[in-house]
């Protein structure tokens, strides 16, 4: 099934297979082939408008964190973002509820929201002594003007004020009951062929206290690897029933994973002298901004392994000379080098990380000089220390990438994941989010 799309300015109707469009109010385009329409809500992390740079959402403990919070607790999001135009925009927001396969649910905002359906965004300062000027905006959720009722996948979407139709921003989030646990073990994979390069999920669920009357047809369970939604797990069903364990013990790959390599990293968080992975820092009249050159990568697919700690794809915003990084924080030219010859046919390669929300994008695609016999690309980053990978992808795979390729693939590679437990009662026209659980090999 294809990606979704919502345009809050048309409806659909379904005759005879085929969607066609009765102006109304809503639009539902079911069609990878649409992607790049900019007018539609994603149900998904997506950035609609160039200017909007450095989207951060996550659990407000910890810049590292996930955008999970508990249902029962005090535990907030946090959303962040910079904009890079001067004219002052401003911003409302408002949440949109879904289901366990990020499809809207059948709700209305007054069934899963307490407060303002929409809000302004009224928390943003200048950026300060950055050559690149930008406005920052910081949003926290659930706030005294809007709350979620229920548990379950949210899109948080932002807009300019009276342009809803026009978002500027989606991000996923969840909130979570504690109604079941879970228990992961996490190996090498059971298959022999695939042990040396790839981890297995082993996993039981407990619902003790809690009714959960058809496993099979009314819970939905999704594993994450490093809180990647391109590569997620679903549709696993209890291989055993035991009382109120249900034992997930595949032995056929259902929970495999390519265990990969650990990430590369490089490190901005001063640009007055180089860092980690970095070979000169320079200001450029030509463009009046920061240019930082990375040492050269290699490519591992045929090295060893080599335990490096990394913070699992992830990346944190940082200024070392300043006591504000979120306006202090300047944006940099970073360059990426990767020699490599031949070049690779039938395919591109791309930087890939949380950075740019596992996504493959086009301002992230390398290019190749032949002269050189290298890939190169120049990406404008917020200063702070980063994770990413080099990833192919094939032609005509628009979602789906190879990492091993360039960087190789071992199953001591340290990774984290995460399993999300959905149920849908019988009396419920929603999923709610059971339980939630995470861990590292």
């Amino acid at each position: 099934m294809g990606i979704h799309f919502l345009k809050l300015s048309a409806i659909t109707t379904l005759i005879s297979g085929c969607i066609f469009v009765i102006c109304s109010s809503h639009q539902i385009i079911d069609n990878d082939d649409d992607y790049a329409l900019e007018n539609y809500i994603r149900y998904d992390d997506y950035i609609y408008d160039d200017s909007i740079k450095t989207v951060l959402l996550y659990n407000s403990h910890s810049q590292m964190s996930y955008p999970i919070i508990n249902m029962n607790g005090n535990e907030t999001i946090m959303l962040s973002f910079d904009d890079l135009r001067r004219d002052n925009s401003i911003y409302n927001y408002t949440v949109i509820h879904c289901d366990a396969t990020w499809e809207p649910s059948d709700l209305s905002p007054m069934e899963y929201l307490e407060g303002f359906q929409e809000d302004e965004l009224f928390d943003f300062n200048y950026s300060s002594n950055t050559d690149l000027y930008y406005t920052h905006y910081n949003l926290t959720f659930p706030n005294e003007s809007m709350k979620p009722l229920i548990s379950g996948n949210y899109i948080l979407m932002v807009y300019k004020v009276n342009d809803k139709e026009n978002p500027i921003l989606t991000k996923r989030f969840m909130v979570y009951e504690n109604n079941v646990s879970i228990n992961m073990n996490i190996k090498r994979a059971t298959d022999v062929n695939e042990s040396y390069f790839r981890q297995e999920v082993d996993f039981k669920i407990n619902h003790d206290g809690y009714d959960i009357t058809d496993p099979f047809e009314r819970l939905n369970v999704v594993l994450m690897q490093n809180y990647r939604w391109d590569n997620a797990i679903t549709g696993l069903e209890p291989k055993l029933i035991k009382d109120t364990e249900l034992n997930y013990d595949f032995n056929n790959g259902e929970n495999v994973f390519d265990a990969n390599n650990e990430f590369r990293e490089f490190d901005l968080k001063s640009i007055r002298y180089n860092t980690i992975r970095v070979k000169k820092i320079q200001f450029e009249n030509h463009d009046k901004m920061v240019h930082a050159y990375l040492l050269k990568d290699e490519r591992r697919s045929f090295k060893q392994y080599y335990s490096q700690a990394d913070l699992n794809g992830n990346f944190l915003i940082k200024r070392n000379e300043g006591e504000n990084s979120d306006i202090e924080a300047d944006y940099v030219k970073v360059h990426f080098t990767l020699p490599y010859s031949p070049p690779i046919r039938d395919g591109n390669l791309y930087l890939f990380g949380k950075f740019c929300d596992w996504k493959f994008k086009e301002e992230l695609k390398l290019d190749y000089d032949t002269l050189k016999q290298q890939y190169t690309k120049e990406v404008l980053l917020k200063q702070g220390y980063y994770n990413y990978v080099y990833c192919f992808v094939k032609d005509g795979s628009k979602n789906k990438g190879d990492i091993a390729l360039v960087e190789g693939s071992h199953y001591e590679t340290k990774n984290e994941y995460s399993i999300l437990v959905y149920h849908r009662q019988l009396n419920d026209n929603f999923d709610r989010l059971v339980g939630f659980g995470s861990a590292t090999n």
